[in-house]
């Protein structure tokens, strides 16, 4: 995950975990109010806005951003009724437009330094998605975030809604969104050791409580992964649409405080985060070599609070440690490393101490 979008393959969605959170247009579109949303002791609101659904996947539709957009929306169009000539054109000019005006697609010049924690743009949406994070419905969004462009790229924007919106609106016109998932989700973040856990976790970053977060599904055509993202304080749950209960897409809270952990990893002041990853670096040089450096220590700390001592803390359960924590190889190694070190039943560990680094680059190859 070079700007860590988090995909969980099937044995990780089957782990039963809990967490917490402390957490136009040429086109005509049916826009319902957004599901009223369900907050929980812990900080977070769930819900539903068909404004952030679709703009998700008109967004991820170009993929204009490999490594934070996903290709699967794309994918998916192509074989449910193609994509022509003019669609493809339209797709390419979208992408540039966001390539040209998001400051994400500018972090590539970043030192390896900057590199191993999450950066401070983590905590901030983009300003042109940020305008379909809101309550508001998508043709209110979408001209509001099309009118602060420049004349040729507002002609751009409607011309692009204009083709795609009616897909797009097709696609994510299952009704009910997601009611039970939010329900269910709402419920697990009321348990009260969350909210414990959730200290133990900021007082471990040394950051302020966080605000308020909103966590908005949104769906998601693939059944064989789920994902989530931080959009600022705006939480993404890729999912199917309600499915079963008790079914592995159903648990969300895992993934929901790995991506916490995220957060409150960027809100660290910048000097820390440079000074803690240049020991760390002194300690596993390699980790300069990885395509993404977030995986040899920010993933691993994400994986230690969401899933191995949250599985501990909640649930009372270990993690076996010859299962996979996490998809991606470096993570998993590094974070069981930790795991070992500084195991749930003992005190937590502090951010500071050497020997979490070392413990971190054990695992370095």
């Amino acid at each position: 995950m070079r700007r860590w979008s988090d995909c969980w393959p099937t044995a990780l969605r089957n782990m039963r975990a809990v967490a917490l959170i402390w957490m136009l247009l040429c086109a005509t579109t049916h826009a319902a109010p957004p599901t009223p949303p369900s907050t929980s002791s812990t900080h977070v609101q769930v819900g539903y806005s068909e404004a952030t659904d679709l703009f998700n996947l008109l967004d991820n539709l170009s993929d204009w951003l490999p490594g934070f957009t996903v290709p699967v929306y794309r994918s998916y169009m192509e074989a449910h009724g193609g994509l022509d000539q003019a669609d493809r054109a339209a797709l390419a000019a979208y992408a540039d437009f966001r390539r040209r005006t998001s400051g994400l697609a500018k972090d590539d010049d970043l030192e390896v330094v900057d590199r191993v924690f999450a950066p401070d743009l983590t905590r901030e949406a983009d300003p042109f998605s940020r305008h379909f994070l809101g309550s508001a419905g998508f043709e209110a969004s979408a001209n509001a975030a099309i009118a602060e462009q420049s004349a040729d790229d507002q002609r751009l924007l409607r011309a692009y809604f204009a083709r795609f919106v009616p897909r797009a609106s097709r696609l994510i016109a299952v009704a009910p969104h997601f009611e039970q998932q939010i329900r269910v989700l709402s419920e697990e973040l009321s348990n009260p050791a969350v909210s414990r856990l959730a200290s133990q976790m900021r007082d471990f970053f040394a950051v302020p409580e966080p605000p308020v977060f909103e966590a908005r599904f949104v769906w998601w055509p693939d059944m064989e992964t789920t994902q989530a993202k931080v959009r600022g304080r705006t939480m993404l749950l890729y999912s199917q649409h309600d499915a079963p209960t008790g079914t592995a897409s159903m648990d969300w809270t895992p993934i929901l405080l790995h991506e916490l952990s995220h957060y409150l990893s960027a809100g660290q002041p910048s000097a820390r985060k440079r000074m803690l990853a240049a020991n760390f670096l002194r300690l596993c040089p390699s980790a300069s070599t990885l395509r993404n450096p977030l995986n040899a220590l920010e993933e691993p700390l994400a994986i230690y609070w969401g899933q191995y001592r949250f599985e501990h803390a909640v649930r009372g359960r270990a993690l076996p440690m010859a299962s996979q924590w996490y998809i991606q190889a470096d993570a998993d190694r590094a974070a069981k490393a930790i795991a070992a070190a500084y195991p749930a039943s003992g005190a937590v560990p502090l951010l500071d101490d050497s020997a979490l680094l070392a413990a971190a680059a054990s695992a370095c190859k």
